[in-house]
């Protein structure tokens, strides 16, 4: 007789389950979910911020060069983006360079060239008594969708202010 007959077969142990996960899956889960949430939350609050900017490209698109007071709405429309973001009122009263160099300081550096000379152009057709020149119409409306885009609306310090601060 054969000692190896004697022998039992190999006994497998039973498969492990992989529910319910370890402590360690359950943490992991656990802050991949609070980043999703925080990330949800920033893009709708990023979103509800921008809003009053995106209403004002498609009221700034809804500005054609047939209307007589095209610069009127579009000088209107960039006050009305300030008093939105900066609530403060000081810059409502700016108007001609004050005004101008209020809204170059929103734009970075490198957009503030070709602004400048468009809204040096705005300003001009403005103050103009017959109806408005649209022959500069497309770069004066390009220029003020970037500065509506690209605007970080900071306070302005005191000094360019107008005097209404002193009342």
């Amino acid at each position: 007789m054969n000692p190896l007959d004697q022998l039992k077969d190999i006994h497998i142990p039973s498969q492990i389950s992989t529910w319910p996960p370890a402590y360690g899956w359950w943490l992991v889960a656990f802050f991949i979910l609070l980043v999703v949430i925080v990330l949800i939350t920033a893009w709708i609050k990023h979103r509800q911020y921008n809003a009053a900017r995106r209403h004002a490209l498609n009221e700034l698109v809804s500005i054609t060069s047939s209307q007589a007071d095209w610069p009127i709405r579009m000088n209107t429309l960039l006050k009305r983006i300030c008093m939105h973001y900066l609530p403060n009122e000081q810059h409502a009263n700016l108007h001609s360079k004050r005004w101008q160099a209020y809204l170059c300081e929103q734009l970075p550096s490198s957009k503030q060239g070709t602004f400048n000379a468009a809204f040096s152009a705005l300003q001009t057709q403005l103050y103009r008594p017959a109806t408005a020149d649209s022959t500069q119409f497309s770069a004066i409306q390009a220029q003020v969708s970037v500065w509506i885009k690209h605007a970080k609306l900071k306070n302005v310090s005191e000094s360019s202010s107008t005097g209404a601060a002193h009342v």
